[in-house]
């Protein structure tokens, strides 16, 4: 019996999969270069520079002064050294205390879902893990469907006959009663969620 033809695969990658490989990650590269990249290359800058900390840190007016930041927080004393000391102990007790408690806790829930006698695993499988599955855009979009003026909310109150509000817009709704709590009496019409997202 002949033995089948092996078909022999080109191996690595051809010229128009890596150029839709870059093309669709191209976008989370440009947010980590804006959001990661860039601000610590701004941070380096600043730490050689004389900036105050007002206006740009790349004025005209900011000038590059070598490791003198460096040499008189470490060696100047006064207060800069005292903050200094501040935030490096603040830095300790966080990885000490806070990241040994948070990493044994949830080892411990995952284990204890994971237990036989546990009743409603599932229910707490899916409730410690649904919110790192939850895009915050996802719940915005339920949020506007339940509360806009014809949402699902004003829906459930017209069965009973309740003239709901417009919850994001009304003076009565939640974002007004929410701001309220905060001393915000009135505000303008713009800071509101539903006239933000184009919501009557």
């Amino acid at each position: 019996m002949p033995k089948p033809a092996l078909t022999s695969r080109r191996s690595g990658i051809r010229g128009g999969e890596a150029a839709s490989g870059w093309l669709f990650t191209a976008p989370m590269i440009i947010l980590l270069g804006m959001f990661l990249v860039v601000p610590v290359l701004m941070a380096l800058w600043v730490s050689f520079s004389d900036w105050g900390g007002r206006g740009s840190p790349f004025g005209g007016n900011v000038n590059f002064v070598g490791f003198d930041n460096y040499s008189t927080l470490l060696g100047g004393g006064g207060l800069a050294e005292q903050d200094f000391g501040t935030a490096l102990r603040n830095n300790a007790w966080y990885v000490m205390l806070v990241v040994p408690i948070q990493t044994a806790l949830s080892l411990l829930l995952a284990v204890l879902v994971n237990r036989q006698f546990l009743r409603g695993r599932g229910f707490f499988r899916t409730a410690f893990y649904f919110p790192s599955v939850t895009s915050s855009v996802a719940i915005t979009v339920l949020w506007l469907f339940l509360f806009s003026a014809t949402g699902a909310v004003n829906k459930l109150l017209s069965f009973i006959g309740i003239n709901g509000p417009n919850w994001f817009n009304d003076p009565s709704g939640i974002v007004h009663n929410f701001l309220r709590l905060f001393g915000v009496t009135q505000g303008p019409a713009a800071l509101t969620a539903g006239s933000f997202l184009g919501v009557s």
